[in-house]
């Protein structure tokens, strides 16, 4: 849980990144950020759009000191190096990474912020954001004789591109980070790989998150027509996910294939493709781990449970399976659903 009602912005300081040719222009100095309004648009700016979410950690593959952005932090941490130099390994750092055409220029801002509480500690920390995106807006001056209007370029503070907060919190495990990547492809994702070499804590939020991900990929995967399943069949195990994964603090397997799959032959099925879900990941899923509400709360529009009949109707299901009732109708040669409910609401 992220709470940065009370956080302080204490320093920032921006650099100018060259790509392809273009000149990269480094500061010798932090901003002057005593003006309240400028300070309070740049707090925004910088956290305004990170939300609850799933934890992040430096890793290396043979040592974590190797790792340039953590050893970076950890001089900084300790007092051993200013946010000046700090600020330039980092753009040098990013800058040689940054071999990819599609990968834009733009400024590179450092922050350091005070009173961030992360899952109920309280700890500072330090950002490190990218802005790539300009946009147009009008710039109204005035002149000897009335006004002038022009066009310029400049960064929109509503939305971060790429952004990363180290808290200074659990060193020996790779630091505690929240990651965010607006412009990320497939063939650009050098921010997290190539940059950060961060990776998603195996926590509660990232084992419910990934549980829930396995439900909807088996539904949409085995429980489908081609496999003899009815529509309304999907809906109904959506639906008892999504309740499973609200009414419970706590996943368990047996349970959840009792209470959702209910039949031993589907519950079977449901085993072998979680095992070819974790191989493809990359990663087990625990039978059995602690519920994460904020994870839950992510993966609602998962849970939207449409029936799409032709061009003409769509039933929304929210639960009920017992009530709802597929056939054929000869006469016409068309299908049809019967819904049974107590009332009209």
């Amino acid at each position: 849980m992220l709470d940065f009602s009370a956080a302080e912005l204490t320093d920032v300081i921006v650099h100018s990144l060259g790509i392809n040719g273009e000149e990269t222009v480094l500061s010798n100095t932090t901003l002057d950020i005593s003006d309240n309004l400028l300070n309070g648009l740049l707090r925004e700016y910088f956290l305004g759009s990170f939300r609850s979410q799933g934890f992040y950690s430096f890793e290396h593959s043979s040592n974590l000191e190797l790792n340039e952005v953590y050893s970076y932090c950890s001089e900084f941490f300790d007092g051993n190096i200013n946010i000046i130099k700090f600020s330039r390994h980092v753009a040098n750092h990013l800058q040689h990474v940054s071999v990819h055409p599609n990968i834009k220029g733009g400024e590179l801002y450092i922050a350091t912020f005070t009173d961030m509480v992360v899952d109920g500690e309280l700890t500072d920390g330090i950002g490190i954001f990218k802005a790539e995106s300009k946009e147009r807006f009008l710039h109204v001056s005035r002149e000897a004789n009335g006004l002038k209007v022009t066009c310029q370029f400049g960064t929109a503070p509503r939305k971060l591109d790429k952004a990363c907060i180290i808290f200074n919190t659990e060193k020996n495990l790779g630091y505690k980070l929240c990651v965010i990547d607006n412009t990320n492809r497939d063939e650009a994702k050098y921010w997290l790989n190539d940059f950060l070499r961060a990776k998603l804590r195996n926590d509660d939020f990232y084992q419910t998150k990934q549980a829930i991900n396995l439900c909807r990929e088996f539904v949409e995967e085995v429980v489908k027509p081609e496999n003899n399943f009815a529509k309304v069949d999907q809906a109904d195990i959506l639906c008892k996910t999504r309740d499973f994964f609200k009414a419970n603090d706590v996943f368990d397997l047996k349970e959840f294939e009792e209470v959702v799959l209910e039949e031993p032959k589907m519950a079977e099925t449901f085993r072998d493709f979680k095992q070819k879900y974790e191989e493809t990941i990359g990663c087990n899923i625990p039978d059995s781990f602690k519920i994460s509400t904020d994870a839950t709360r992510q993966s609602q529009k998962f849970f939207k449970s449409v029936i799409k009949l032709d061009k003409n109707f769509h039933i929304y299901i929210h639960g009920g399976r017992d009530r709802v009732e597929r056939g054929f109708d000869s006469d016409t040669g068309l299908n049809y659903y019967k819904l049974f409910f107590d009332k009209a609401v």
